[in-house]
């Protein structure tokens, strides 16, 4: 019986090893991490408006609808050198000046509801439009003058071109909730020679 029974262990030694462990292991990569996508190329930005360029200004149809609604003025005697321009929707009148050595300015009147952004935007703007920089509300104060548009207390801005060649002479006028504009631009000359008879037209011109 001691024979049968070492075989029995011999094969359970040997037939029933138990099973393999499978090991696991980490392998980490020598190649170079794949490279970042390239951030988007930013957008340029628009280069903000030249103070001395400024844009003309936009009135949405609400307003120029009402400005529309206003009546003309009654005007005085035009001056002599005056004529009548062409027609301006936006406008209450347009009139063209004849100046020294073929010199010429346009003058354009027009009405907006409110004060169409305050004494300060509408200057700079007309600055902006001869190719001035913007100013200070207390330059732009300092500067006024005061005129009369037939009776009516308002303000009067003469300005020129830093080259000398253009210029611009405004009568702003509150009344009724509104703001009325008389601007004078063109070729310097012009501009200054009828700056006296454009004061003197308004004054004794009436607004509706």
């Amino acid at each position: 019986m001691r024979l049968p029974l070492l075989l029995s262990a011999s094969l359970l030694a040997f037939g029933c090893k138990p099973a393999p462990q499978v090991a696991r292991y980490e392998v980490k990569s020598d190649a170079a991490p794949a490279p970042a996508a390239a951030p988007a190329a930013p957008v340029a930005a628009q280069p903000a408006p030249s103070p001395a360029v400024a844009a003309p200004m936009v009135a949405p149809a609400s307003m120029k609808a009402e400005a529309a609604s206003f009546d003309a003025p009654k005007w005085a005697k035009l001056p002599a050198g005056w004529s009548v321009g062409p027609e301006n929707g936006m406008r209450k009148a347009t009139w063209i000046v004849a100046g020294p050595d073929g010199s010429k300015a346009e003058i354009a009147v027009t009405v907006f509801p409110g004060n169409v952004g305050g004494l300060t935007a509408n200057v700079n703007r007309w600055r902006g439009q001869i190719g001035l920089s913007s100013a200070s509300g207390d330059e732009i104060a300092a500067s006024a003058q005061p005129a009369k548009v037939g009776g009516i207390d308002s303000q009067r801005f003469v300005m020129a071109s830093t080259d000398g060649k253009k210029g611009l002479d405004a009568v702003m006028t509150p009344h009724k909730g509104a703001t009325w504009f008389f601007k004078m631009s063109g070729d310097a000359a012009a501009v200054a020679a009828h700056g006296a008879a454009l004061v003197a037209f308004l004054a004794e011109s009436q607004l509706p």
